[in-house]
Order: structure tokens, then sequence, then C-alpha cells
């Protein structure tokens, strides 16, 4: 993986943590544009959650200064403002996540200052 990095890379919060403590693979990182936590109502409130907004703010330092799209998919979390937060560190202002809500037929949910896509999935 190291020497040839994936285009998509499929792993769990605690991996992609332990991805970023070695130099080697946060380089590998650094080229990454976007993120998707699937499920994501099931890591809000709870300690999974917390240590997986801290290390996507890891990756988003070893990424530089262009942000990542950060992705959100959930059938069930409401309100999707909460999400932004969640996916944004608070700063929804940054505009760089998008919540998908499945369960309304996958449609795009765009809150209140964070970016919508030019078209539907």
């Amino acid at each position: 993986m190291l020497r040839k990095p994936p285009h998509i890379l499929v792993t769990t919060p605690e991996s992609l943590y332990l991805l970023l403590t070695s130099a080697r693979s946060r380089e590998m990182l650094r080229t990454v544009r976007t993120v998707i936590v699937d499920e994501i109502h099931a890591v809000i409130g709870t300690r999974r959650g917390a240590h997986l907004a801290l290390t996507l703010e890891r990756l988003q330092q070893a990424v530089g200064s262009e942000p990542f799209l950060r992705l959100g998919l959930s059938a069930t979390q409401r309100p999707v403002e909460e999400v932004a937060r969640y996916l944004t560190g608070g700063d929804t202002s940054r505009g760089d996540c998008v919540i998908v809500d499945e369960g309304i037929g996958a449609k795009w949910i765009s809150p209140s200052k964070c970016r919508a896509p030019r078209s539907t999935p």
C-alpha cells in the first residue's frame, strides 16, 4: 500500500487513526480528497465518534491546507445540522461536508453553509 497507494481505501476509524501515526502512511494519505463516513448516526455522540472526529482533524493536518470533502451517510440521522457540525468539527462555514440521507431515497441534504454537490447521485 505504501509503494502503490490505493485510489479507494475502505477502513475503520481505528485503522485510520493507526495509519496517521506513521510518517510513511501520512505521506500516503496526503492526497485524500474525500472521506465517506457510512452509518454516521452510529458514532455521533459516542466515544468512538469523538475519536473519529479527532482522527478526521489529524487527517486534515496531513492533507494540508486544501480541505477534503467529508460525506456523511445515514438513513436515520436527525437533525442533519448535527451531522454537519460533527463532520466539520463544529465549523460548518468551512463548506467541506455533504450529508446524504439514504432514508429519503438517497437525496442530498445540504445543511446551511455546507456545500451541496451540483448533481444528485
